[in-house]
């Protein structure tokens, strides 16, 4: 069980109290209509074009530097490209197995090559809204770990080739589970966190 320092989540709170009366929990428009469109992309729908620009696109949580996603999309084609892509994704939402189990399989093994974990994270952000947030690294400074570190004083573990996929889901359950309610979707919390992190 981790226990956190009362001073810190005290502090933790009085941030959350001033983000709440400044930043509308109201959900983010472009966010929420590009949400509803790669929900229809990721159940079969939509075109390769759309799966590559989901990769490049910011909106939402940005991947970061997309250039071997791009490289590896470009040698391969469009046609194929987003056969494979189609295939982490359906895996990843409803393949055998635990989450947990799929995300590090995808991430270590089987993905296509630059759609891993920032773009898996943002899969699972588009498709459980609610529940997923927007902090798309587990890792460093940006990451879950740099955020639970700055804002509660938490250290996270360090994660391996066997417990990246269980590290991410369980990072994201328990700062969500620190945030508390009050906010009005994941995207807010999220917007939350990396607000804090900036102000400890």
């Amino acid at each position: 069980m981790t226990v956190l320092d009362p001073v810190v989540v005290a502090r933790a709170e009085v941030l959350k109290t001033e983000f709440l009366e400044t930043v509308r929990a109201e959900p983010y428009p472009a966010v929420e209509e590009y949400w509803a469109k790669y929900q229809e992309v990721f159940r079969g729908g939509g075109t390769a074009q759309d799966l590559k620009d989901f990769a490049n696109s910011p909106v939402g949580g940005s991947p970061g530097n997309m250039s071997v996603f791009n490289r590896a999309w470009n040698e391969i084609g469009p046609a194929t490209a987003e056969t494979v892509v189609r295939e982490s994704i359906d895996h990843l939402l409803s393949g055998p197995g635990e989450l947990e189990d799929r995300l590090t399989e995808l991430i270590r093994e089987r993905g296509f090559p630059g759609f891993r974990e920032t773009l898996l994270t943002k899969v699972l952000c588009v498709m459980y809204p609610d529940r997923f947030l927007t902090l798309l690294k587990y890792a460093g400074a940006l990451g879950k770990q740099g955020v639970a570190r700055q804002v509660w004083r938490l250290e996270l573990p360090n994660a391996t080739r066997s417990t990246i996929g269980e590290l991410i889901v369980e990072s994201n359950d328990l700062l969500l589970a620190l945030v508390g309610e009050g906010f009005g979707s994941a995207q807010h919390a999220s917007s939350f966190l990396w607000w804090a992190r900036d102000r400890v």
